[in-house]
């Protein structure tokens, strides 16, 4: 069995989402996504950087990707947001650009934002459109969408400018961070790492090599550049100019390759033809190293004055490439003078004469030409992706949520040096209701995870000192143990069987396998090796899944010998489930998701892969009818009336229905938390996501993600009320409810998929 089952974090990395177009799609925003990527993993380790890729021509993407919305299904944004959410996605990165959301002017994008706030997931926003003069429909989904966002990102302080003079976005939300460009572009490139066509046109014989690269199409100007040639060509007849690049997909679809053949002819008349030099394709990061390093001057004609990004020109830059470009906005802040230097020249739009002026400038002037490489060199090395991909960490860090931070006000509320009330009526403890081995085995179970993740160590050592005493003191043997003991220490009962004996032995495993100090440890050893010979005489399910959920931690053939009679029980159980009603049981009752759950650790310790395929299998069947199935998925505990497989139907029958007939009744905390666990378990066995998205949609259930939209958790005590009702939260917060918030928040985190801070 992979020992990915027992993998435990100490902590959960932030998670982070980029959303854009992204490869294979081949276009200029794809390449940023990739590279921004790829930038902020190698400068925060700490963070996991996926992508939701926005797609139109149904591409396969790699296992980055871990969620795809479809340009023109409006539906896929709203459960993309929910997909994020259900993640645990700290933080989500919307790559803007028009054209790649569906809805008029891309008002798709609306309803993601809308989504990931209506789920409290952060956003920050890159924008690499700023329109001087928007449109209606264009100022109306800016102003949404920059509006909600944590943080919004231009590439030059033009945009920032416009962004605050139009009221998008308070200036204290904005902030400039530039277009980055890959490192390797100012390395030497070896020869082979170029194909054919490639290589072949770059080893031309001629004079001076103007370039420019991207995907072809109008906006690109590309007639401006070539209806300058003809001057320059007269002054330096050598010239080449490479074009190179492939013809954009949005192009292609409209109006084939028009655009391109135009330039042709464009050449052709005015007779420089075979100074042209087409490379249609799109070029790997190394190939354009030996383009930029095969370049005089490069050229960016672009026709549009309010263009605000080009990562053509910035990765020219960083090549060191001397440019000669048209005024808009990218390349006037780009190719200002600094220090008196600059690394270009910026001539008028649609002014093909100015633009072979500037160019024979700089060929005519090789000092000129050398002042230009040498500031677009040092330009170019403040642009490279890992020197963005840091300033952009740092800008991104100060917006991404702080972990919550735990409370424990209530649980030392409700604790004594003896152990833990059974009750409390509101928030305050009832000492009356004395105290139970249920309840101390299951803080035994949160002071071990609280330990174990450094979190109030002395508060943890504290209960796992008195769990301990409290176990041992309940006279555990053969015939079972006590349970329930009244305030003054007076014990109500005799050692019996029960589903306490299985808790108790849950705890007392949590704590023999455990950081807890060495007495502690070998104080649970002893009282469970005196419990275990109860097991074989455990009458209920119940009862020995949960004496499982302790044992399968530890070593010894006796405990192995225990479990493996667990394993045989359940599965038997298991195997003679009705293929309508896949449970062990004829009802759903109490603290269901228990027993699958029991069984994937039973069955993945002791090796036994049918056991664990037919305990997976369970489980999903119970994850549909607790609602974790469908595109929306949202818990719906089984409520204290239970459920019979006489007449049952499923969540999605509830859902339906109406009346006293359909109503289960009140759900309990601990029925949330077993689900949790059991998805968690499920996702260490076989590392399928889905059962990590599940399970931390099932913990949102304390924080209202429920049929009443009510919280369970109380932020300011940290307490968890004792049930949903249908409109509302039982106002008692007990030590069984809070336990067993505890026990999900904590399952969540050994298995790095939140974070916990003291």
């Amino acid at each position: 069995m992979d020992s990915a089952w027992k993998r435990t974090l100490t902590g959960a990395p932030s998670r982070l989402v980029v959303v854009s177009t992204y490869p294979p799609r081949q276009c200029g925003l794809a390449t940023f996504a990739a590279d921004l990527r790829q930038s902020l993993t190698c400068a925060a380790p700490d963070w996991q950087v996926d992508v939701c890729a926005m797609d139109r021509d149904g591409q396969a993407y790699g296992p980055e990707v871990s969620t795809v919305i479809r340009q023109y299904e409006l539906a896929d944004y709203g459960r993309a947001a929910d997909e994020l959410a259900d993640a645990g996605t700290d933080l989500v990165i919307i790559q803007h650009e028009f054209g790649i959301f569906g809805g008029i002017d891309g008002d798709y994008v609306r309803v993601l934002a809308d989504g990931l706030r209506r789920r409290g997931v952060r956003y920050a926003v890159t924008l690499h459109t700023v329109l001087s003069e928007p449109s209606p429909g264009q100022t109306a989904v800016l102003r949404d969408l920059c509006g909600g966002a944590a943080l919004v990102t231009v590439f030059t302080a033009s945009g920032r400018r416009i962004l605050v003079d139009l009221g998008f976005v308070s200036p204290d939300r904005v902030a400039v961070l530039p277009h980055g460009g890959p490192a390797l572009l100012r390395e030497p490139v070896e020869p082979a790492a170029l194909r054919p066509e490639v290589a072949e046109a770059l080893a031309e014989p001629g004079g001076p090599v103007l370039s420019t690269f991207g995907l072809i199409r109008p906006e690109k100007g590309l007639e401006l550049a070539i209806s300058a040639l003809p001057a320059i060509v007269a002054r330096h007849p050598g010239t080449r100019y490479l074009i190179a690049g492939a013809s954009h997909v949005e192009v292609v679809r409209s109006s084939g390759e028009e655009y391109r053949e135009g330039l042709v002819k464009l050449a052709r008349d005015l007779g420089v033809e075979r100074h042209v030099r087409f490379v249609n394709t799109f070029l790997a990061d190394a190939e354009l190293a030996a383009l930029f390093a095969a370049t005089d001057v490069y050229v960016t004609p672009y026709t549009s004055a309010e263009q605000i990004s080009s990562g053509s020109l910035t990765f020219a830059v960083v090549a060191g490439c001397p440019v000669v470009s048209t005024a808009y906005r990218y390349a006037e802040d780009l190719l200002a003078p600094r220090d008196g230097n600059a690394a270009g020249v910026v001539v008028p739009c649609d002014d093909a004469d100015a633009l072979g002026a500037a160019v024979l400038r700089l060929l005519d002037d090789p000092a000129a030409l050398d002042k230009a490489r040498k500031a677009a060199d040092a330009l170019g090395a403040t642009l490279t992706w890992p020197a963005v991909g840091v300033r952009t960490v740092e800008a991104l860090r100060p917006v991404l949520p702080a972990a919550p931070a735990l409370r424990l006000d209530h649980l030392r509320r409700i604790t004594d040096a003896t152990g833990i009330v059974q009750f409390s009526n509101g928030g305050e403890p009832d000492l009356g209701s004395g105290y139970c081995v249920d309840d101390v085995a299951r803080l035994a179970v949160v002071a071990a995870g609280l330990l174990g993740h450094g979190v109030y160590p002395a508060q943890a050592r504290a209960w796992l000192d008195s769990s301990v005493a409290f176990l041992a003191e309940a006279g555990a043997g053969p015939s079972g143990i006590r349970n329930m003991r009244a305030a003054d220490g007076t014990w109500l009962d005799d050692p019996h069987l029960g589903d306490h004996v299985g808790r108790a032995l849950w705890g007392l495993g949590v704590m023999a396998a455990s950081d807890a100090p060495p007495a502690v440890r070998g104080a649970a050893r002893d009282v469970l090796h005196e419990l275990l010979p109860a097991v074989p005489h455990l009458r209920f399910p119940r009862s020995i899944a949960y004496a499982a959920l302790g044992l399968y931690r530890l070593p010894g053939s006796e405990v192995r010998g225990a479990l493996r009679h667990i394993t045989d029980r359940l599965d038997a159980l298991a195997r003679r489930a009705a293929r309508g009603w896949r449970w062990y049981e004829p009802e759903l009752t109490y603290d269901n998701a228990r027993l699958p759950q029991a069984l994937i650790a039973a069955a993945a310790a002791l090796g036994d892969r049918g056991a664990l395929r037919r305990a997976l299998q369970t489980l999903d069947w119970y994850a549909g009818q607790v609602g974790l199935a469908g595109p929306q998925p949202m818990l719906r505990n089984v409520g204290n009336r239970w459920r019979s497989s006489a007449g049952a139907v499923g969540f999605e029958g509830l859902v339906r229905s109406s009346g006293p007939a359909c109503e289960e009744g009140d759900e309990q905390p601990l029925d949330a938390t077993a689900t949790v666990e059991a998805l968690v378990l499920a996702w260490q066995c076989t590392d399928e996501a889905r059962y990590a998205r599940l399970a931390r949609r099932a913990h949102a259930w304390f924080h209202g993600a429920n049929r009443a939209g009510t919280p369970l958790y109380d932020q300011d005590s940290g307490g968890c009320h004792d049930g949903l009702y249908t409109d509302g939260a039982n106002p008692n917060m007990g030590a069984e409810s809070t336990l067993a918030y505890y026990q999900s928040l904590l399952a969540l985190a050994d298995a790095g998929l939140v974070r916990l801070t003291a």
